[in-house]
């Protein structure tokens, strides 16, 4: 009795760790998908927002008016230097001379504003949410050892867990000893 009470325990420890690990595949995958076409959630490299944003953060992107920005706002813009990077800066004023509304924009770490100006029209983003450490995660997921880590190693456990199922289910008289003590029936 005391036999049969442990193997249901554990069978159901079993499925319970099958069923969070396939759990975890699937959000580990919408992330992958998510980060590919929409992209809502970016990695921060560097510390110039220090201690508001850390590298390896990972921010929450809102898509962002002109009008609807302001002062204090952390907002994110092509590098003028580098246009195929980023900037995450916080805006420190917004000015409208020549025309058309542009921000003073300022690292919460560094000791003085951004030598350049940056037109409103050119903000991409505001950061609405800071997962600490989350860019962390996501880079380990888009890189092919997370992938596998994350994505295959589970659903292949679940794989492999619905086999035994299905072998200790079907009608045979002789079944593994190792797939009856593991997963008992009934």
């Amino acid at each position: 009795m005391r036999k049969k009470r442990l193997g249901k325990a554990l069978s159901w420890l079993l499925g319970g760790a099958v069923m969070g690990m396939l759990i975890f595949a699937m959000a580990s995958n919408f992330i992958i998908i998510a980060q590919a076409t929409v992209s809502p959630l970016s990695t921060v490299r560097g510390n110039s927002m220090y201690p508001h944003i850390k590298d390896g953060d990972a921010v929450l992107l809102a898509g962002a008016a002109p009008d609807e920005l302001g002062i204090g706002d952390v907002v994110v813009f092509p590098d003028p230097e580098a246009p195929e990077q980023s900037v995450v800066h916080r805006v420190i004023s917004i000015d409208s001379g020549g025309g058309s509304p542009y921000a003073v924009t300022k690292g919460d770490a560094n000791p003085s504003a951004d030598p350049f100006t940056v037109p409103l029209s050119r903000v991409t983003g505001e950061v609405k949410m800071v997962i600490p450490r989350g860019g962390v995660f996501i880079d380990y997921l888009r890189s092919p050892r997370g992938y596998v880590n994350c994505v295959v190693l589970p659903l292949l456990v679940l794989v492999l867990y619905l086999l035994a199922r299905w072998y200790l289910e079907r009608p045979s008289p002789r079944k593994g000893l190792l797939a009856r003590e593991l997963i008992p029936q009934g």
